[in-house]
């Protein structure tokens, strides 16, 4: 018989606390003003993103913002 397991969620939050690294989180708008995400980045990655972008004269419709996550980089393919 399986004994039941007792998890608090401030131990959950601790632990994903712990391995959550600094990255960064990029949205796109459009003409009409909506904004899309494009994903989650390193900041290495973040340069490359903006770099392409930059090249196409959207840089202004880009807008980051600084986020502690576990989760693993955003593909992005476009380069």
């Amino acid at each position: 018989m399986l004994s039941p397991q007792i998890v608090s969620n401030q131990e959950l939050i601790e632990e994903a606390s712990k391995n959550a690294i600094e990255k960064k989180v990029l949205y796109l708008y459009d003409d009409t003003g909506n904004r899309e995400l494009l994903g989650v980045f390193s900041k290495s990655k973040v340069s490359r993103v903006k770099k392409y972008f930059r090249n196409k004269d959207m840089i202004n419709q880009l807008t980051e913002f600084d986020v502690r996550t576990t989760e693993p980089d955003t593909p992005f393919n476009l380069f």
